[in-house]
């Protein structure tokens, strides 16, 4: 892992839940980058920065690449980030379409403890 806890990526499109997401991370002792849009999150991953966690909305508006999308490039990588998925409509992805024993989908809304735990748990499995 990087500094402190671990170093995550957040993606969500939701400008207010998107800063929650980063508050609550970033309390809890976690370095935080985000952003709001797929695109900025797939350079960011591409780039030379680690990251030990990406956390994902699954929906993106427009044209921008789903959150499964983003995910799936995360997990590709050598060393890449463990992925937990954030959605307002966990019943919304089809069944069998993401291994949740792999990567998480959480619903919104979170506590943030809930969401605490799931990271930990999350960065816990990584090793």
């Amino acid at each position: 892992m990087t500094d402190g806890k671990g170093a995550i990526l957040v993606l969500d499109d939701d400008d207010g839940f998107r800063r929650f997401l980063v508050r609550a991370l970033t309390a809890a002792g976690y370095r935080v980058t985000d952003t709001g849009k797929s695109s900025e999150a797939l350079a960011l991953l591409a780039g030379d920065g680690k990251f030990d966690l990406l956390i994902s909305d699954i929906q993106m508006p427009g044209l921008d690449p789903h959150g499964i999308n983003v995910g799936n490039a995360a997990l590709s990588k050598k060393d890449g980030p463990k992925v937990i998925y954030i959605t307002g409509d966990p019943g919304h992805v089809p069944n069998g379409f993401v291994d949740q024993s792999r990567t998480p989908i959480l619903g919104k809304p979170i506590r943030a403890e809930a969401l605490i735990a799931s990271v930990a748990s999350a960065l816990k499995a990584r090793g």
